[in-house]
């Protein structure tokens, strides 16, 4: 998961205090990692990691016909080797969906625990003494939104209209 740290390392460029304050804090998070996720097994991480290391064996018996096969396609050997790791998986999906399905299970819950904890962080800036309303699904919605809300365009185009139009966009009831 972190392709670029072990270059870094490797390249000496860091301090011997900083790099030493990596590798604890990893290891810190290596063991919360299995605390959240006991049934993680060393098998399918390595699945996930290099499945042309990994023996037939440490493979799910429904998934291991599908694994051989994976096993001996020269293409999917070049694309792991010129590829990130989580690019192979996505390339791989069509054509080994159930080794796949094996090796994504294992990648996700660290993308989904970080989406989980930002809609906490979010919700908590958002629900503050001053605005403490109890629907917030709407600023919610645009503080998690992945694309960014064009709310200048929206005012500008809201405040171009006459007061007649205005009006009418409000209802018979205002008129």
């Amino acid at each position: 998961m972190f392709p670029s740290l072990n270059e870094v390392l490797a390249d000496g460029q860091l301090s011997s205090t900083l790099s030493k304050e990596i590798m604890d804090h990893l290891s810190q998070l290596d063991d919360e990692f299995r605390r959240y996720f006991p049934d993680l097994s060393p098998q399918h991480a390595g699945l996930a990691k290099n499945p042309f290391l990994c023996q037939v064996d440490d493979v799910l018996e429904d998934a291991q016909e599908e694994f051989i096969e994976l096993l001996h396609d020269s293409t999917a050997k070049n694309v792991f080797q010129s590829n990130s790791l989580s690019s192979f998986w996505c390339s791989m999906m069509e054509s080994y969906p159930k080794i796949s399905d094996l090796a994504v299970r294992v990648l996700l819950p660290f993308a989904s625990t970080y989406l989980c904890e930002s809609g906490f962080s979010s919700l908590l800036a958002i629900k503050t003494k001053s605005r403490n309303k109890l629907s917030v699904e709407d600023d919610l919605r645009c503080a998690l939104a992945a694309t960014e809300p064009r709310i200048h365009e929206l005012v500008a185009q809201n405040n171009h209209k006459s007061p007649i139009e205005k009006y009418k966009d409000m209802g018979p009831s205002c008129l």
